[in-house]
């Protein structure tokens, strides 16, 4: 199958030196024009998320899932903002020692389990005590993406590739002349 009029050009095997230099530069183009894209598909993925809330992409190619793209989410967080209060807090339920400090792993699972009462402005445990000396730290806004590849999906392609069914047009992976990047030694 046949992707233009171009002519193509059987790939000989057994050659390491020549099959060794045109991976060099086949690698060399792709990854010129990787993280170009890259950039440009997640400040995509990052727009569509402030204008819609989408937060995952499953993008296609003839029918496949590729993998998903997600927009990463960051959470707010419950954070000490008085010691004082905290520790007096903490000592009035014996959640310490002799000399009280306040033990490390109790205060950790008390903020993670703690939840944030918007109506009052403050955060209560699981039993809905009020804890002193915390403040909600607000997530900032989105500022990445992930991406998972689908391994059935590049199997997939692999395998097309082989058999000469792969019917994406890679020319706009070349960068144009004045974009060229000179490969590394």
């Amino acid at each position: 199958m046949s992707q233009d009029s171009t002519t193509s050009t059987a790939v000989e095997t057994g050659n390491l030196d020549r099959d060794a230099l045109l991976m060099r530069f086949v690698k060399s183009v792709v990854d010129a024009r990787y993280d170009q894209i890259v950039k440009a598909a997640d400040a995509a993925s990052l727009a569509a998320y402030s204008d819609s809330d989408t937060t995952t992409v499953k993008p296609k190619f003839d029918g496949m899932v590729l993998g998903t793209r997600t927009v990463a989410e960051p959470k707010d967080k419950i954070v000490i903002e008085d010691e004082g209060a905290f520790t007096k807090w903490a000592a009035q339920g014996n959640h310490g020692t002799w000399e009280f400090i306040v033990n490390s792993a109790w205060k950790n699972a008390v903020l993670k389990y703690a939840t944030w009462d918007e109506d009052n402005d403050v955060a209560v445990t699981k039993e809905g005590e009020v804890i002193p000396g915390v403040k909600l730290r607000k997530a900032p806004p989105p500022s990445s993406v992930t991406q998972k590849p689908n391994p059935e999906a590049f199997a997939k392609l692999e395998q097309m590739l082989r058999e000469g069914q792969f019917t994406a047009d890679l020319r706009a992976l070349v960068p144009a002349p004045e974009d060229a990047v000179e490969p590394t030694q």
